[in-house]
């Protein structure tokens, strides 16, 4: 995985007037795989050397695939998402880059993900959709204050392809990102997991697994979940 970090331009202004310099991080440290027509990305922050409220302006490219970013521009303790969607009919293990750009006046800071693209039919959504869903009526009656209820729209897209064991699926409302885990195993060791993150923070705040997928699927009831310490990066 490439990662690599580029400053050009720019002067402290103590003296000149210039922009003050930045830092600038992208989470998580990997993207692990991207399934062709399924959304998937990075968290941006920045960092000053000096106090400032000046904004950062971010822009990231990836060529073969589509890119948004949301918000345009962001300061200190604010958070950008960078979504990419791989093109439709992208060549099986295709390696791409994903480059974003943070520009303030003429202080310039790139960073690069390296990934694969995986050109995969979506085999998991449906049991994803699943387990998803006994998650959310369970958050529903034990944590209300966290306002997800079955009337809540979330979008999935099916994430980190290249992790094994493990199947990742990422869920998205206007308010919360929710990952989604299962480990593909037989019982006992069936648990799954999910991790919810502000939209805007950089890190999850809370999560919860379930012990055994047979058991809450067979029932159709969440089964024992308990709350787990929240991961320190989401997953992508």
């Amino acid at each position: 995985m490439a990662f690599f970090l580029l400053a050009i331009g720019g002067s402290c202004a103590d003296g000149g007037g210039g922009p003050i310099p930045f830092t600038m991080s992208l989470s998580p440290e990997f993207i692990q795989g991207a399934v062709s027509g399924e959304p998937t990305g990075v968290l941006v922050t920045i960092a000053n050397e000096t106090a400032t409220d000046d904004p950062v302006t971010i822009t990231a490219t990836v060529t073969g695939a589509l890119v948004t970013v949301e918000p345009a521009e962001i300061a200190l303790g604010e958070v950008a998402e960078v979504w990419l969607t791989v093109d439709s009919g992208t060549t099986d293990g295709t390696e791409l880059d994903l480059v974003v750009t943070g520009m303030r006046a003429d202080y310039t800071v790139s960073l690069t993900r390296s990934f694969t693209a995986y050109d995969w039919e979506d085999d998991r959504g449906e049991y994803a959709g699943t387990l998803f869903g006994l998650f959310r009526s369970w958050l529903e009656a034990n944590h209300p204050e966290l306002g997800i209820t079955g009337d809540t729209a979330f979008a999935g897209s099916f994430v980190a392809p290249g992790l094994l064991v493990v199947s990742h699926y990422l869920y998205l409302s206007d308010d919360w990102e929710i990952g989604l885990s299962w480990h593909v195993m037989i019982p006992p060791d069936d648990w799954a997991e999910i991790y919810l993150r502000p939209r805007g923070e950089v890190a999850p705040t809370l999560a919860f697994r379930l012990s055994s997928q047979a058991a809450a699927v067979d029932s159709q009831a969440p089964g024992e979940i308990s709350e787990v310490p929240a991961p320190v990066e989401v997953t992508r």
